[in-house]
């Protein structure tokens, strides 16, 4: 398999990694957009939009809004653009931008939705800064997001999927990210001037939605970007295709994952 060959593999695994995770929790994250006040009509900024599947999604729910989505990678916005139907394109707006120095006009948003954005961002402060001149008055910011400290439940337990785990939050790290994001969001908000702040936690498992739904999240070969980065062997995650074949064949293999959500409002 030539390098091209091999990075396409790579981006499609990635690519069904990122659906899979959004077909986990959607249906209940969309409850939470409910229980914050988003409406249809609102104008949407969608921040780090990925390959667009959210898009997609606060397309279909939001029949009347209007939604910017803004991704930092060429290539997600190039997919995103190239996968939104024609009859949805008047509605959307899709740009290669970064909300640490966008491109934006102020004060134009009724609502902000960045869902797993904030725990990769160098500076979540200053983006929740830059947020908040992009609302109109009365406008939100909805942040979903981790903090691997609560991030869910396996059992039975998997050992060697947990330190898999504690080496991919530190190699998040390394590269300016955050997998604990999730305990600092009220305070990130809340000393950038939001107002009415409120905190709900996702939780999806595998009872309601089947243990399969979950196995993207256990990729081996995603994992092996920790090898490449020095943050785990290949015996470490040869262990964890091991582990999690072992778990599969328990009687019950159950998982749960939890994320947090935060809203905060720009005062009128």
């Amino acid at each position: 398999m030539n390098k091209l060959m091999m990075d396409e593999w790579k981006m499609k695994r990635l690519m069904d990694r990122m659906k899979g995770q959004m077909d986990i929790s959607w249906s209940k994250e969309e409850q939470v957009l409910d229980q914050f006040g988003v409406k249809d009509g609102d104008s949407i900024l969608e921040v780090g939009s990925g390959p667009g599947f959210i898009s997609e999604r606060l397309l279909q729910k939001y029949p009347a809004s209007r939604i910017t989505s803004i991704e930092i990678e060429e290539y997600f916005v190039q997919y995103a653009q190239h996968n939104i139907t024609p009859e949805q394109k008047d509605r959307i707006s899709i740009m290669q931008d970064d909300i640490l120095d966008h491109r934006l006009s102020l004060g134009q948003f009724d609502v902000a939705i960045a869902r797993l954005v904030f725990q990769h961002l160098p500076d979540p402060i200053l983006a929740a800064q830059n947020i908040f001149d992009l609302l109109k008055p009365g406008g939100k910011l909805i942040v979903l997001d981790v903090d691997d400290a609560i991030w869910g439940i396996i059992d039975p337990v998997i050992p060697e999927l947990q330190y898999i785990l504690n080496q991919h939050a530190k190699e998040q790290s390394s590269q300016g990210g955050n997998r604990f994001i999730g305990r600092q969001l009220w305070h990130i908000l809340q000393t950038n001037g939001y107002a009415d702040l409120d905190l709900k936690l996702i939780a999806a498992h595998s009872d309601e939605i089947g243990i399969r739904s979950f196995l993207p999240q256990v990729d081996a070969e995603e994992m092996r970007t920790m090898v490449d980065n020095g943050f785990a062997t290949e015996e470490e995650v040869a262990a964890v295709e091991k582990g999690v074949a072992a778990f599969l064949g328990t009687a019950h293999p159950y998982a749960l994952l939890i994320m947090m959500a935060v809203c905060g409002s720009k005062p009128n």
